[in-house]
């Protein structure tokens, strides 16, 4: 019988220690989705702003190569441009990131480019290729880093957007910055006709890709109507015919370089409004 307290105050101690065990795991089980969670919002909000500085960037480079082959009526569109591209610049500074390196060279780079020393058309497609290669490579960085759509089906359509959407979205930037640069110059070499073909091609293969995978997933599931794809790949559509008219039909092309840009601008827009579409689904429920 005297051994029934110490019995007791056993239990009582082995209960007290259980229920702590269970608090401290709990506790850490919260702290550790806390962190997730913070780790998903920041990873959303450097996509959204690589989405921002990619089309900036895309856009800088069109404007850019215009004026560079004389249309001067692109100017003042320029320079507002690239005062956008610098406020996206100053919220990446602000960012703590875990790809701190690869944002500093990105940063590091426009701060070099931004001042448009290169009177060389060539040299400043190639940088702004370079550039903008490199702010898509994070960006696949950053979806890739962590599971953004912690397991959600109505979200698997998410790697086509971060490949093939922002790949489209990226070759018919740079038809765009060659075309607006032929349609400025009145003319056109062989060797760029050749690279618009190249362009062409890639266009409408990346996007064919990314509309039929994006239709299948609205297929099985119907919430995912907010992709408007008939309407996205008709103006796709619209510009390809423009290219293959415009600019591949002849040597000497009659199109307005601003009209071009705006043409090209209308289907790299209808792309980059996936990329958006996605970047709202992904925000907390």
């Amino acid at each position: 019988m005297n051994g029934l307290p110490g019995f007791s105050l056993l239990l009582a101690g082995t209960a007290a220690a259980l229920v702590l065990t269970t608090l401290l795991f709990c506790g850490l089980h919260r702290r550790l989705q806390q962190q997730r969670r913070q780790h998903i919002q920041l990873n959303i909000q450097q996509l959204a702003l690589l989405r921002a500085l990619i089309s900036g960037l895309q856009r800088h480079r069109g404007l850019s190569n215009g004026v560079l082959c004389g249309d001067a009526s692109l100017s003042q569109d320029l320079a507002a441009t690239r005062q956008g591209l610098d406020r996206h610049v100053r919220a990446a500074e602000e960012l703590d990131s875990t790809h701190r390196d690869a944002w500093h060279s990105l940063i590091d780079h426009w701060s070099r480019m931004r001042e448009g020393r290169s009177s060389d058309p060539a040299n400043n497609l190639a940088q702004h290729h370079l550039i903008i290669r490199n702010s898509i490579f994070l960006m696949e960085d950053v979806a890739s880093e962590i599971d953004l759509s912690e397991g959600r089906a109505e979200l698997g359509y998410l790697p086509c957007i971060w490949r093939e959407v922002v790949q489209a979205a990226e070759w018919a930037g740079q038809a765009r910055a060659l075309g607006t640069g032929i349609a400025a110059a009145g003319q056109s070499s062989a060797e760029q006709r050749v690279r618009m073909r190249f362009l062409y091609q890639k266009i409408e293969l990346l996007a064919g890709t990314a509309f039929a995978t994006l239709q299948r997933h609205a297929t099985e599931h119907p919430q995912a109507n907010v992709f408007r794809l008939q309407h996205r790949e008709q103006v796709v559509a619209d510009f390809l015919r423009c290219i293959n008219q415009e600019l591949l039909g002849q040597e000497q092309p009659v199109i307005a370089a601003k009209s071009y840009f705006q043409r090209a601008s209308q289907a790299i827009d209808e792309l980059l409004a996936l990329v958006d579409a996605a970047l709202a689904q992904l925000q907390p429920r």
